[in-house]
């Protein structure tokens, strides 16, 4: 911070204190423009923070606009499962070496070959199997109004948060589900458990179910003579 912005700021803090001379109970915060914050307690004792907020108006901006609509009550679990997978899996991979040795020392064929197939299973399939899983399951959806979009947030084989932002026009609903398969956004196969909407209308309007109906699906025109 510069000699002359101090200057600027610290006449600010001084008039405060002066026009708030008993100050009790929790600091009081204060904002002296738009890149700087101070602080103020009991005691007197003035805490000024600089931080610029002109670098990110943008995302700023964009959050201000999503609005939580559904959460998976299945993501606490989900996300305990796989960080739990994922660390057996490195601990299985990191004592490997020393598995194999002790196993292969033993001079027993079948013995040999059961044991592989064991932790080779757990540290290598296990993960990949719990992905395929719950790859598609929901675990966050927000919805932006401005756009008219939508956020699906899904966790992937490293236990992050994904994100696929799509429309409504973008939704494909399958004739017949699949497994774990709500719907397809660009794409993507989806999950999730029309009960845990606040506000369901935002599921019929995903699934299109606010649509008027076509009752002349898979009608052939007649021939023309």
């Amino acid at each position: 911070m510069s000699l002359r912005k101090y200057c600027k700021v610290f006449p600010q803090i001084i008039n405060y204190i002066k026009n708030n001379n008993t100050l009790w109970c929790r600091p009081v915060l204060f904002h002296l423009n738009q890149n700087y914050v101070a602080s103020c307690n009991s005691h007197n004792k003035v805490d000024v923070r600089f931080s610029s907020t002109s670098t990110s108006p943008k995302r700023f901006e964009k959050n201000l606009n999503l609005k939580q609509i559904y959460y998976g009550v299945l993501t606490p679990q989900i996300r305990a499962v796989k960080i739990f997978s994922l660390s057996s899996s490195i601990v299985g991979i990191v004592a490997q070496p020393f598995l194999y040795k002790e196993i292969a020392a033993s001079g027993n064929v079948p013995v040999i070959i059961a044991a592989y197939s064991f932790i080779g299973f757990f540290t290598v399939v296990t993960p990949i199997l719990l992905h395929l899983v719950t790859k598609k399951y929901i675990t966050h959806l927000e919805y932006n109004a401005e756009s008219n979009s939508y956020i699906a947030k899904t966790v992937n084989f490293l236990c992050m948060t994904k994100e696929t932002e799509f429309k409504p026009e973008e939704v494909k609903v399958p004739d017949v589900p699949g497994l774990f398969t709500t719907f397809f956004a660009k794409g993507k196969a989806l999950f999730l458990d029309p009960r845990l909407f606040d506000q369901p209308e935002h599921y019929a309007k995903i699934m299109g179910f606010d649509k008027p109906l076509d009752f002349k699906l898979n009608e052939k025109p007649p021939p023309q003579t």
